[in-house]
């Protein structure tokens, strides 16, 4: 007897051979990837963002309007400018290239090649000699492991480059780099090795490293700044807090303990240091001493990009995964410049009916669309972590019933009122869920999978873990060697599950007994990674896996599988009801579509902005609507919005305005349209304040004394809209 098996969030679709367009969908914003100011030019701003090809993005106007002179053929995740010409710009990222400009980005050339398989992350050129340039990033020993923290140098402005390796480890990454262009050959390198965050120090261009992370806590250096009045004195920004030392980092002492990811000072009076934060970005008055948070209109984790006015110390870029805010006043208040760009990147999707998307968006959270992805809004309030949200789960019994996980902590997030309140718990130790999903029969039962560690600096390990409590204790499902898990699929009875991901002895496996015993089903596979696996609805017992290695297609339950061609491959659909036609999403090279079981591929980019695909996957209650989640350019569909939907009018979202969004002991609170209710919550999801419905749109809310000073939420419902916006009380003065 055949068994019908159906996918956790995806399903199948039978495709012509070709679609006739894509459509660029939502949602709006920036995912960055690289940012720089240009010296001497205080509204000109640099910034990169996601996916192949690089697209290098150009304001004069402080970001009211942006221009794309040229791509470059590479994903991009390093740039800066020659402070000694400032028409002169270099670039890097995940190929061994290094990329050069000398009429201000509007055009692109490879002037030389860094030795070895490396990943960029940063690139520095010395203000006293143009032609000295830095770069850092990682070095690989395949596609997916890194193996060392890596400095190189060039003294002939790109050309050649001399390499040092600052530590070998699994795990690598490296995410900071200070060079010291008043001692010659100085220069700070910040990241991580074996999950530990690592800060080195070199005086003669890379060829000793003495480490300076004793004392540093967190899982990696994030941004490192020497302060302005005292050469000696540095801060230092990780994923635990910020750090502060006197002493040019032999000793290290704790100032702020929160997430921080960068760091910079200006170089003029007043000195300000800025770190950017979880959702803010903190200021210091002190010289890196102290840090507060004075804003509350800054949205999206991860803001690892600060760029300080040189000539106006209070104008400050802070750029994210979400896009690039601007201020002018050191941070009091901030305004969201990329408003056009649909350049995020959507981790996944969830259909709940025919009407509702919902989407993870990286460095930013949960987002819903209830027009078939053309216009989004944050769903529900935000809670910590809610930027690294990596799945999500609704109660088939109970819809106001929804669970998500995310990677930054390894928590399990719960809301009983569709996102109106949040409680949280933690999972296993040092366990980074990439998904979450109800059993389909037994909806107390929840799995959740990903990367389990042995120890806090251990490699990861494909996991899977089981909750029959609903999250409050959990078991272990599945433990195998170093890699992660990245999705399950559960067979129609629920007794078989399958399991792929990455990892050495096999990246795919099945149980038949809920997870009890597992069989690998690896024969025939090459690459160490499976990135989708997709079954044939008519035909359960054909499978399709896209791996690095091609496309592979078994036709006997994944127990043997044949490579049909191509490499890179990111996403695979098949058709419903013959096997030989098939369309699959590459890492940098779009689409390929085969009628033939891959005697022939034919590419397809016509319309795509972006080539980086991260998943197909259609509508499940509209059998010919296509999504695709394109890296670095949002998501786009075939067959999802008709001309006269894209064309018409667009609901006009919530607003709120707080008078002043800091917040001693009065707020006004504006809104529009009148709403329903207005509560205010703490940032660990207990509601402090119910504020009266009354027919009007202007409200006077008294806070009271037994409030404490912290970063709220208000959250305003209005129908089934809801929009927050976070509350920050200072101090009682």
């Amino acid at each position: 007897m055949k068994q019908l098996f159906c996918l956790v969030g995806l399903s199948l679709i039978t495709i012509a051979p070709a679609f006739a367009s894509w459509q660029q969908l939502g949602p709006q914003g920036a995912g960055v990837t690289a940012m720089t100011n240009v010296l001497g030019f205080p509204d000109e701003l640099f910034l990169v963002v996601a996916g192949f090809p690089g697209f290098v993005f150009h304001t004069t106007d402080a970001g009211n309007t942006w221009s794309e002179p040229e791509t470059i053929p590479d994903i991009i995740t390093a740039i800066c400018v020659n402070p000694n010409s400032v028409r002169t710009l270099y670039a890097g990222g995940r190929t061994r290239r290094i990329y050069k400009s000398t009429n201000g980005g509007a055009s692109w050339q490879a002037v030389g090649n860094i030795p070895g398989n490396c990943w960029v992350h940063q690139l520095a050129v010395n203000p006293q000699n143009g032609f000295e340039v830095w770069a850092a990033g990682e070095i690989y020993a395949n596609d997916n492991d890194s193996v060392g923290m890596c400095l190189w140098y060039s003294s002939n402005a790109g050309v050649n480059w001399g390499s040092s390796v600052a530590i070998s480890s699994f795990e690598a990454k490296v995410r900071a780099l200070l060079i010291d262009h008043f001692h010659s050959g100085m220069a700070f390198l910040g990241g991580s090795a074996a999950n530990r965050a690592r800060l080195l120090l070199t005086t003669d261009y890379g060829a000793s490293w003495e480490d300076k992370s004793a004392n540093i806590g967190g899982r990696c250096v994030y941004g490192v700044a020497i302060v302005p009045n005292d050469s000696q004195a540095m801060v230092c920004a990780t994923d635990s807090g910020i750090y502060y030392s006197s002493d040019r980092g032999q000793t290290w002492i704790k100032r702020l303990s929160a997430p921080a990811y960068s760091v910079a000072f200006a170089p003029l009076s007043p000195y300000y240091g800025y770190a950017g934060g979880e959702n803010l970005v903190y200021r210091s008055n002190d010289y890196g001493w102290t840090w507060r948070a004075d804003t509350c209109e800054f949205f999206g984790t991860n803001t690892r990009w600060l760029a300080v006015n040189p000539t106006r110390p209070l104008e400050v870029y802070a750029g994210n995964s979400y896009g690039v805010f601007y201020t002018t006043n050191g941070g009091y208040d901030w305004s969201y410049r990329p408003n056009t760009f649909r350049n995020l990147n959507v981790s996944f999707l969830h259909f709940t009916s025919a009407e509702s998307i919902f989407a993870g968006v990286e460095g930013l959270g949960i987002l819903k669309s209830t027009n078939s992805g053309l216009n989004w809004g944050l769903w529900g309030r935000p809670f910590p972590g809610s930027g690294w949200v990596t799945g999500i789960a609704f109660n088939p019994h109970n819809p106001d019933t929804v669970l998500c996980v995310t990677g930054f902590d390894s928590r399990l997030h719960v809301t009983i009122d569709r996102g109106d309140s949040w409680e949280s718990f933690p999972i296993v130790s040092y366990f980074e869920p990439a998904g979450i999903a109800y059993h389909p029969s037994g909806y107390d039962t929840i799995y959740t999978w990903g990367g389990k560690r042995d120890s806090v600096n251990g490699p990861t390990r494909f996991a899977i873990f089981r909750s029959t409590n609903q999250g409050q204790a959990w078991s272990q499902v599945l433990l195998r060697d170093e890699g992660i898990c990245r999705k399950m699929i559960f067979s129609a009875s629920a007794e078989t599950v399958i399991a792929y991901g990455r990892s050495s002895t096999g990246a795919i496996f099945r149980s038949t007994d809920r997870g009890r015993n597992w069989t690998s089903l690896a024969s025939g596979l090459s690459g160490k990674e499976v990135y989708d696996l997709k079954i044939m609805r008519s035909e359960p017992n054909v499978w399709f896996c896209a791996t690095s290695q091609g496309v592979f297609k078994s036709e006997n339950s994944g127990l043997y599988w044949t490579n049909i061609g191509l490499e890179n491959v990111t996403s695979v659909l098949p058709d419903t009801l013959n096997s030989n036609r098939l369309w699959v999403g590459t890492d940098t090279q779009g689409f390929y579509w085969t009628i033939n079981n891959g005697s022939i591929w034919e590419r397809d980019t016509l319309g795509l902005l972006g080539r980086s695909i991260t998943f197909i996957l259609r509508h499940p209650a509209r059998n010919r609507a296509v999504y695709a989640g394109v890296y670095g350019h949002s998501l786009i569909g075939a067959n999802v919005i008709g001309l006269e939907e894209a064309s018409g009018p667009k609901s006009k979202p919530g607003c709120i305005s707080l008078y002043p969004s800091a917040v001693n002991r009065q707020v006004t609170i504006v809104v529009d349209p009148v709403p329903d209710d207005i509560k205010i919550y703490a940032a660990n999801g207990k509601l402090v304040a119910a504020i009266p419905s009354v027919a009007s749109r202007v409200y006077q809310w008294g806070r009271p004394q037994s409030l404490p000073a912290g970063i709220y939420f208000l959250t305003v419902r209005t129908g089934t809209i809801q929009e927050s916006r976070k509350l920050l009380l200072l101090p009682w003065q």
